[in-house]
């Protein structure tokens, strides 16, 4: 019996996997990876309402509650964990840092955008595989 095959062995059946990991999980680290690099502008540009420092401890935060997020989507269909919100509050801090470097807007609606996109299609898709019983 694999870890894939969704059987529990002895305490009975477990829920099929989810989409969502796969989603949301690739929008989520390919942000982490753009916030590297506003990171690499912001010292380039210098930002003025925040010294470097702060700017930097602020998208690392931002960037340790992505991949949070990460790890605590949901895993199963039906299942409830906190990744979904961590993901959302994650998109509105992204985009209050558009306060400091206002090129953060930009980033902050493209990947809202695709977070948006993820979140919906994978509840969808996991919708429609327990409706078919998949």
């Amino acid at each position: 019996m694999s870890a894939d095959s969704g059987e529990a062995g002895a305490g009975g059946a477990r829920a099929p996997r989810s989409q969502l990991p796969v989603l949301c999980g690739t929008v989520l680290i390919s942000e982490v990876l753009c916030l590297y690099f506003a990171g690499l502008t912001g010292f380039g540009l210098r930002p003025e309402l925040l010294g470097f420092g702060a700017f930097i401890a602020v998208l690392s935060g931002i960037a340790v509650l992505l991949i949070a997020a990460v790890v605590l989507l949901p895993r199963r269909r039906g299942e409830h964990r906190p990744g979904i919100l961590l993901g959302w509050i994650g998109q509105v801090l992204l985009l209050a840092m558009g306060i400091v470097m206002p090129a953060m807007i930009v980033i902050a609606v493209v990947f809202g955008t695709m977070w948006a996109v993820g979140v919906y299609w994978g509840r969808r898709i996991d919708r429609e595989k327990t409706a078919r019983g998949e």
